[in-house]
């Protein structure tokens, strides 16, 4: 049951990667901001006075996990605009020399880091080239 609950949420994030990580960006963004607020500039006219009475003195934790948050959330969407910049990088070429020349990386950057609707681009160009 766990295993299947886990190979689920692998392929729900395989889809939808970018979305998932501009969502959590944005949203530790505000835990940075909350955070910041209210440990150093809680005077301010900017600071949210409902959220940080509701979280006391908890606002230096709130901004470190927004950190955190934030930095695994940026280097995922790094990492998926990368292989999906890669991928087209690649399958753009008209030499079929190239082609094979990267086809192990296409292929595991289509099976394993980008949405199922690139293994249908790759399966495309293996076609084109006249591979198997």
């Amino acid at each position: 049951m766990a295993s299947e609950w886990r190979r689920d949420l692998n392929n729900f994030l395989q889809e939808h990667m970018l979305a998932v990580s501009s969502v959590f960006a944005i949203i530790s963004g505000f835990m940075i901001y909350v955070g910041m607020m209210g440990e150093w500039y809680s005077s301010s006219s900017l600071a949210p006075n409902m959220i940080l009475d509701a979280i006391g003195d908890y606002d230096i934790f709130v901004f470190l996990f927004g950190l955190i948050i934030f930095g695994f959330s940026a280097y995922y969407l790094w990492l998926t605009r990368h292989y999906m910049d890669r991928f087209e990088e690649i399958i753009s070429t008209g030499s079929k020399r190239e082609f094979q020349k990267n086809w192990t990386e296409i292929e595991q950057i289509a099976r394993y880091q980008l949405p199922k609707e690139y293994k249908k681009r790759v399966a495309e160009a293996r076609k084109k080239f006249g591979l198997k």
